[in-house]
């Protein structure tokens, strides 16, 4: 339930875009940016600058604009520092996991044990736990994944070899990329 201000008016949402906003390095760049793109599209014209002045400007400040509203949401946005961190991880992970498979497909007689761990997880909602489980897949070692709540059942390859701190550390990092916090499961924030 929405909480009402005095006046009995719901309150408003906070517009991020403004006119300093707009006269920025961000708007400039943009500007560029699709200046030169109209320039390859109708071929270095001149009889089009007109028209192309109106929708480079409204096509900057359209993406100045949404470029905003992104960033709000998306934490891994603001800090592309913890982008480049997981994607080099998923890389590494995703090599490494196709590695084993091809270490197994090729093994005369690979010694198998197969398994389901049971993990807790407490990742603060669902998409952070469907992410979790998506990547889970890629870990070496890892087949897939089962969520029950805030109880994910993993099928292993090698229940015997499997190290309980890959899920810890995995569990981190995409908690860290989508920019919440570790929580208790189905918990909503107030």
């Amino acid at each position: 339930m929405k909480r009402l201000n005095e006046g009995n008016e719901a309150p408003r949402a906070q517009c991020t875009f403004s006119f300093r906003s707009v006269i920025s390095w961000a708007f400039l760049i943009r500007v560029v940016f699709f200046s030169i793109f109209w320039a390859l599209l109708v071929r270095w014209q001149q009889s089009s600058l007109g028209v192309g002045i109106v929708f480079i400007t409204i096509a900057s400040l359209l993406s100045l604009y949404l470029a905003q509203g992104i960033q709000q949401k998306n934490q891994w946005l603001r800090s592309p520092l913890n982008l480049l961190s997981f994607l080099q991880y998923f890389i590494v992970q995703s090599l490494l996991g196709g590695w084993t498979i091809a270490k197994l497909a090729l093994t005369a007689k690979p010694k198998l044990a197969p398994g389901f761990i049971t993990y807790y997880t407490n990742l603060a909602n669902e998409s952070q736990v469907l992410t979790f489980m998506q990547v889970l897949s890629l870990l070496p070692g890892t087949v897939s994944a089962k969520q029950n709540g805030p109880v994910i059942t993993i099928h292993v390859m090698n229940i015997n070899e499997f190290d309980h701190a890959e899920i810890d550390d995995c569990q981190l990092r995409i908690s860290k990329l989508l920019g919440t916090p570790v929580q208790p499961f189905g918990e909503e924030k107030k």
